[in-house]
Formats: structure tokens, sequence, C-alpha cells
């Protein structure tokens, strides 16, 4: 299995310094601050790095539950939503909520939702997530109704 690399670069005190993060090599680079962090400034932070990491692998294992249960989606969309509090006086990711939608020709609602906690169980970065408190998954077909009569 391949190794993945990731770089963070901070200059100056916690409260007014900045930084820089870098996915792979070079592949994505964007600003951070104690701002974008703890405040509502422009930015990025580790939680919506950590969020989007989250999507994209939980797309990918939701797609092979899928195939392997019958249904190869014809498309999928997740979103994350990451929150960071204070436990125990130290910011703390405490919860992800993933939200998702496929569109998989024979799938119902109710299969999805099986299918979606067994991707949630298998996807790689919901493993290495297993200190947060509470992942939880909501899903939806965007099927066509003669799509889910099979």
């Amino acid at each position: 299995m391949a190794t993945r690399n990731g770089s963070a670069r901070w200059t100056g005190d916690l409260a007014t310094g900045s930084g820089q993060v870098t996915v792979g090599q070079s592949a994505w680079t964007g600003n951070y601050s104690f701002a974008s962090r703890f405040e509502d400034a422009a930015g990025t932070n580790p939680e919506e790095l950590i969020a989007a990491a989250h999507a994209g692998c939980y797309s990918m294992a939701l797609c092979h539950t899928l195939t392997e249960a019958g249904h190869t989606p014809r498309s999928i969309k997740t979103s994350a939503r990451s929150y960071l509090r204070m436990v125990d006086g130290a910011p703390t990711i405490n919860q992800i909520d993933l939200e998702t939608e496929a569109d998989a020709p024979g799938l119902d609602e109710g299969r999805l939702r099986e299918l979606a906690e067994i991707a949630k169980a298998t996807c790689a970065v919901s493993r290495a997530l297993q200190g947060v408190e509470k992942i939880t998954v909501t899903s939806a077909t965007l099927a066509s109704p003669q799509d889910t009569a099979a």
C-alpha cells in the first residue's frame, strides 16, 4: 500500500501567526491561521482537511460496498462536517457528520442505510478517527423510481 504525505509550515505566535498546509507533493497548498481555525476568517484549517479526507475516503468505501452488494453506483456525493469543541480543556474533534447521496440502480433507502453503515466501518479514515466520540451517516438515494423497482 502507498504512503501519502502532507506538510505544514507555521510562522509567528499562535494568535497572530500564520501557516501553509500542503497536500501531497504540492498537489494543493492552502493558508491557515488561528482565525481560520477558531473563528470565521478566510483560509483553511486541519478540521476542514480532515472533513475533506473523510468525505473522499467514505465515498470510495461506499462505492466498493455498493458494488459488492450488486448496486454499482453511477455517482456518490458525500459532505462531511467536523466539530471542533473544547473537551477537558483541549480543542477536540468530538463529532463528524457524513451526508451522502448515491445514485445506484436497484437501491432503496433502507438498503442504502445498511450499506452506508458498513462503508463507515470499513473506510480507512473512519477507522483512523476511532477516537472521535461520534461519527454519523445520513444517506439518500438519487435513483429514479424505475431504478428501485428491480
